[in-house]
């Protein structure tokens, strides 16, 4: 009876690599008789189970070239770019290419200010669509070119939304009511006639 409720520990304890250990292993911690095969294929015919291959997406030889060929051509593309824009400093004097990077710098500062100036306006987008209990999901539909835009577009949603609600609350209140108790409230329910009606 004392080794009846005994419960090997082991058994659910973790080995080295984070996995719990094995049935083998805990029956050896325990101090039991260990299978040197845990987990021996089953006997009879000698055909060996095969694992199901692994359910993950597949692609056709028809997908691959279709995937390597538009690498290859983004990579051309790219390479082309680099080539004509060597070429053309390759052509110019040290002042036009110094006027030329300037440029380029210029630009590419532009569109990362308007991209910082986007992003911003879409979180005060946000912040302003939380503050008015209306959907996150709307900030796809304010236009976010500047502040004045943003705030005209959320007032316009703001609009909208309580005008379809409202219509959408009108709409069911105005539909059937329900009928209370499945509508068989009559003086013959046998629930009701405790009640002497």
């Amino acid at each position: 009876m004392k080794n009846f409720f005994r419960i090997p520990m082991q058994f659910f304890g973790e080995d080295g690599d984070g996995g719990t250990q094995s049935a083998g292993a805990a029956a050896q911690a325990d101090g039991g008789a260990t299978n040197p095969n845990p987990d021996p294929a089953p006997q009879g015919d000698g055909q060996q189970k095969t694992e199901p291959a692994p359910t993950g997406k597949t692609f056709s030889q028809e997908d691959v070239d279709k995937i390597v060929a538009e690498r290859l051509a983004r990579q051309q593309k790219k390479f082309d770019t680099e080539k004509e824009e060597a070429a053309k400093l390759a052509k110019m004097n040290a002042e036009d290419k110094a006027k030329y990077a300037a440029e380029k710098r210029e630009k590419e500062l532009t569109a990362r200010e308007a991209e910082i100036q986007r992003k911003e306006l879409r979180f005060e987008a946000l912040n302003i669509l939380e503050e008015n209990k209306l959907p996150a999901k709307l900030v796809d539909c304010v236009d976010l070119t500047s502040a004045e835009t943003s705030k005209a577009s959320i007032e316009a949603l703001k609009t909208a939304w309580s005008e379809a609600l409202t219509a959408a609350v009108d709409a069911r209140l105005k539909s059937n009511p329900p009928a209370y108790g499945g509508g068989n409230n009559t003086k013959t329910d046998s629930f009701f006639e405790g009640f002497g009606q």
